[in-house]
């Protein structure tokens, strides 16, 4: 999660919502794309029991003092066939509807942050299988195995950038010489 804050209140999710609408409208290649960037560029808000532990820390001048460190724990949901996801709501108010019996706060995620929880998930042994868009309404999963597509192809993406930026390559400028006229 990323330490700065968020106003939530900016927080506007409604173009992704409408490339879900118009991909499952007409899906196609073009379609798809665009939800996957809408999400890229996302924030979401999913529900979390955040507890407040004390411990001793040591600051830059060395000195110990208490400071409360928040955990926070995210609630799940679970689908028969398709298994364990995390919900990931597009408006906060719909995360305040989320259906559990545990009292809950809201935490909020960029994609990024979303898709890197589901994979430190899997490497604690825990069995989550990606995160959900609005399980009520859309109900749109991301898998982990899609996150992993993703996540290979913007590396490539970046890559190809660097390599066109010409990073590792000399850098030679052409200039006509006023002179030679």
């Amino acid at each position: 999660m990323a330490n700065e804050k968020m106003n939530v209140d900016q927080i506007d999710n409604s173009a992704l919502v409408r490339a879900i609408r118009d991909m499952r409208a007409d899906f196609k290649p073009e379609t798809q794309n665009k939800v996957i960037n809408q999400a890229l560029r996302s924030t979401f808000f999913l529900p979390a029991i955040i507890k407040k532990n004390t411990g001793l820390v040591a600051g830059a001048d060395n000195k110990v003092k208490f400071e409360d460190t928040p955990q926070a724990t995210f609630l799940l949901i679970t689908n028969k066939e398709r298994g364990t996801f995390f919900p990931a709501f597009t408006d906060r108010e719909d995360c305040l509807h989320f259906k559990s019996d545990r009292e809950f706060q809201v935490a909020v995620l960029r994609f990024a942050d979303l898709a890197a929880l589901c994979e430190r998930t899997g490497d604690q042994g825990m069995t989550v299988n990606g995160f959900i868009i609005n399980p009520y309404s859309e109900n749109l999963p991301f898998t982990n195995e899609m996150l992993q597509g993703i996540k290979a192809r913007l590396a490539e993406i970046r890559a190809q950038a660097q390599a066109a930026n010409g990073e590792g390559k000399p850098n030679i400028t052409v200039s006509t010489n006023p002179d030679a006229e």
